[in-house]
């Protein structure tokens, strides 16, 4: 009698898989930080750091943290999916060899067939997730929960897919064809085995007290993702043997031309969507960037108020030195002005492009209405303390607060 070994590569599978995955979130709690200093210090002017700083942490611990959140939890999978895929094929292939013996044997593709998969897997996660963080970032709340809740429906697909796809792997199925299987014929039982697999990390990371280690919490979440992740592999096979048990075709049959043909227009569609999204956004930051390497000189004694009825207009010219290696052009800064509930308009930039290295004048224009408070008291709104927010485009990027008029 031969012995049962699931049992031993499952072991295997967990203790190799919470090696590699703690590992990782170990180095990024520990040398997180000090990647984002250093990083901080290269790009970012120290007039600047505190600005960013706080758009940083608002931006990640508050208003994005579910799609954060999830997103890290999928990640995990993509990352153990592509390293530990033969130990993830062996563990499956010798659970299907010790409970379904009766299963048609089939010649296997090459492994690495199955690791080009796991990358395709890879790469339809992440184009989804940045769909989803493309609605979650466009500053509306019901957006933003959209987003949210995409990302953990495509959090749960990515699990059910990723370890019920070894055993039609194993029979020279790709992604999109094993898609197709399980939407067609086990919709309910794949999305069972995504919940029942992420659903207690889910769970247990809202749990968590606030301020306990951090250390404590990842080995906590990991192992139980990582325990999730085994036990998926061998309810994938189950749920594939089952499916093939009731239609032995199944997993020889390829689907359909339609299915195929728009499987693959909907990826190309993502790729070329996203990439203009992003390249976009990085354009815009690139630009804003250039702004941040200046030296700025504001010339207060030269600036112009004008009041008109109930309008303000206000000139400030600034003097600017292009330290950086590109030239700028003041157009693409869009700036807004607030003064404390007194003043509030827009402000338009004047000046001719900057070429890097050189040093000219810039007009701050504003036009804004005057509210009673500062019609009944003249003085009080001219030695008011105003502030701008420098709004990156597109809309992916968040306001950034600094002050342009001195306390």
């Amino acid at each position: 009698m031969k012995p049962k070994l699931t049992k031993y590569w499952f072991i295997i599978y967990v203790l190799t898989a919470l090696l590699v995955l703690g590992g990782l979130l170990n180095l990024g709690v520990h040398y997180g930080p000090k990647l984002e200093s250093w990083l901080m210090v290269k790009l970012v002017p120290e007039v600047w750091r505190s600005t960013v700083d706080d758009l940083i942490h608002r931006l990640f611990r508050e208003e994005l943290r579910a799609f954060l959140v999830t997103t890290g939890f999928g990640l995990g999978i993509v990352v153990i999916g592509m390293t530990l895929f033969p130990l993830k094929e062996k563990l499956s292939a010798t659970y299907e060899e010790e409970h379904f013996p009766d299963l048609e044997k089939q010649p296997q593709p090459p492994l690495w067939k199955q690791g080009l998969e796991e990358v395709k897997l890879a790469v339809l996660y992440l184009l989804l997730q940045g769909m989803s963080l493309f609605l979650a970032v466009q500053g509306h709340a019901s957006l933003a929960t959209l987003g949210a809740a995409l990302s953990l429906g495509y959090l749960v697909a990515a699990m059910a897919l990723d370890h019920c796809s070894p055993f039609f792997q194993r029979r020279d199925r790709r992604i999109h064809g094993i898609i197709w299987i399980l939407l067609r014929h086990a919709p309910v039982q794949a999305l069972l085995i995504g919940l029942l697999c992420i659903g207690p990390v889910i769970i247990l990371e809202r749990q968590l007290p606030a301020g306990i280690n951090p250390a404590i919490a990842i080995a906590i979440l990991v192992f139980t993702e990582v325990l999730g992740m085994a036990c998926a592999t061998l309810l994938g096979c189950h749920l594939g043997a089952m499916l093939v048990r009731r239609r032995a075709t199944l997993a020889s049959s390829p689907p359909p031309l339609s299915w195929t043909l728009s499987y693959r227009t909907l990826v190309l569609t993502l790729t070329i969507w996203l990439s203009i999204f992003f390249g976009w956004w990085a354009h815009g930051a690139y630009s804003h960037y250039h702004f941040m390497q200046c030296k700025y000189r504001p010339l207060w004694k030269e600036t112009e108020v004008k009041i008109r009825d109930t309008r303000v207009l206000v000139s400030l010219p600034v003097q600017i030195h292009n330290r950086s290696k590109g030239t700028i052009d003041p157009t693409e800064l869009n700036v807004e002005v607030q003064g404390k509930g007194i003043l509030d308009g827009g402000v338009t930039l004047k000046g001719p492009l900057i070429p890097a290295g050189a040093e000219t004048k810039l007009f701050l224009n504003f036009e804004a209405d005057l509210t009673k408070e500062a019609l009944l008291d003249l003085p009080k709104f001219l030695e008011s303390e105003y502030s701008a927010h420098l709004k990156l485009e597109p809309p992916l990027s968040k306001t950034v607060l600094f002050k342009i008029f001195p306390q």
